[in-house]
């Protein structure tokens, strides 16, 4: 009995040992490089893959009477990526939406939207199989990336609300193009978190504790939303860097040299950063320009 005691005892540290596992180089990541596209457009980048929210190149002006509005093909191929695996649309107004049929059919992208988006695509063309509708609440896995969908609300701008129908017949004019549900997205990929919010509005409840790495946050009109900056600074646990969103001029043609930004709009941004830091003191606020790549 001694001997079968002292042969397990004796057993015990080598199982510790063969357990424990052998120091070794942590398992490589691809980097992942986020660049402002203009309006709330974005290009995400892992590696060699691709996803896109919000791409929109055409920029077309809002006609009051009616005009339709159409994609700007050169435009567009001028400035959008060659190859996307995924593009997530967050509500299906022009400046959003407008060019997402054309990018989609290029690329085989795999587009996530609320159902009015998703029928714009449908009348465009776009294959079903591409599509994935998104109403809040659900995941998704685009290649490296994986995609949650948020309930939220558009910024108070005093157009037209409702859906669009299927069947929609295009073109249609831009105030056709009316916003439907608005979602937000966090993005996961190599280790890092990105939430999305690409008008200024957002229900707390959803993105409460969520606590990203990355907020890319829509300013323009955030006034019309009361403390809009710090209860989001609040619901998010403070994030470690703020990307400003959606804050150029949409109906004016894309410089690729950058926003070209009037005196409003700068103060309104400089405000936008004194705000954070009133309530998250060690976040840091980053203005993007045009096609920059920013590592995270």
């Amino acid at each position: 009995m001694r001997t079968i005691l002292a042969l397990i005892a004796g057993a015990i540290p080598f199982l510790a040992c063969a357990e424990k596992p052998a120091d070794s180089p942590a398992p490589s990541r691809e980097s992942v490089e986020i660049t402002y596209l203009g309006v709330a457009g974005w290009k995400v980048q892992a590696g060699a893959h691709v996803l896109l929210v919000d791409p929109y190149f055409s920029r077309v002006p809002f006609d009051e009477n009616g005009a339709p509005v159409v994609p700007n093909e050169a435009e567009i191929t001028k400035y959008a990526p060659q190859a996307a695996e995924g593009i997530l649309v967050e509500h299906s107004h022009w400046d959003h939406l407008l060019d997402v049929p054309f990018i989609a059919k290029r690329t085989g992208a795999t587009v996530a939207g609320t159902d009015s988006s998703l029928n714009v695509l449908r009348a465009s063309g776009v294959p079903e199989s591409q599509l994935r509708v998104a109403r809040g609440g659900e995941s998704v896995d685009i290649g490296p990336f994986s995609v949650r969908s948020f309930h939220a609300l558009h910024s108070l701008i005093g157009m037209p609300s409702g859906d669009i129908a299927r069947g929609v017949t295009l073109p249609m004019a831009a105030k056709g193009y009316v916003p439907g549900e608005t979602l937000q997205y966090m993005v996961r990929v190599e280790g890092h978190s990105i939430l999305f919010i690409g008008s200024a509005n957002f229900i707390e409840s959803e993105l409460q504790g969520l606590r990203p790495d990355v907020a890319v946050v829509a300013t323009g009109l955030r006034e019309k939303i009361p403390d809009y900056t710090c209860r989001l600074m609040r619901a998010l646990g403070q994030p470690a860097r703020v990307y400003t969103n959606h804050f150029d001029a949409h109906d004016k043609p894309l410089d690729p040299k950058g926003p070209n930004l009037d005196a409003d709009v700068r103060e309104s941004l400089a405000q936008f950063e004194r705000e954070v830091h009133t309530c998250a003191p060690n976040t840091k606020v980053v203005v993007p320009t045009y096609f920059q790549p920013i590592s995270i």
